[in-house]
């Protein structure tokens, strides 16, 4: 049961958007060097990736730490203050 948690996690974390833009700057870079040879558009490609990668990295830190609250957080809150209203 476990691994089954494990293994969802790691399947989520691949179609975080930071994973697929990773995945996107490889393909389009390993395309450029691999098939077209040019070295100097796949140093672009990589100079530009970069900054949007590293951007995704420090949000997820961020967010992680609980410093950035999150939209289920603030329903969660919402829905305490709507009930101790109704009470």
């Amino acid at each position: 049961m476990e691994s089954r948690l494990k293994l969802k996690e790691i399947g989520l974390q691949l179609c975080t958007c930071t994973w697929i833009e990773i995945m996107t700057g490889a393909g389009v870079t390993l395309y450029l060097i691999l098939a077209m040879h040019n070295y100097i558009l796949a140093a672009l490609t990589t100079g530009l990736f970069a900054p949007l990668i590293v951007f995704h990295f420090v949000i997820t830190v961020i967010s992680k730490r609980g410093e950035i609250i999150s939209i289920e957080g603030v329903k969660n809150k919402s829905k305490k203050e709507n009930n101790k209203m109704s009470i």
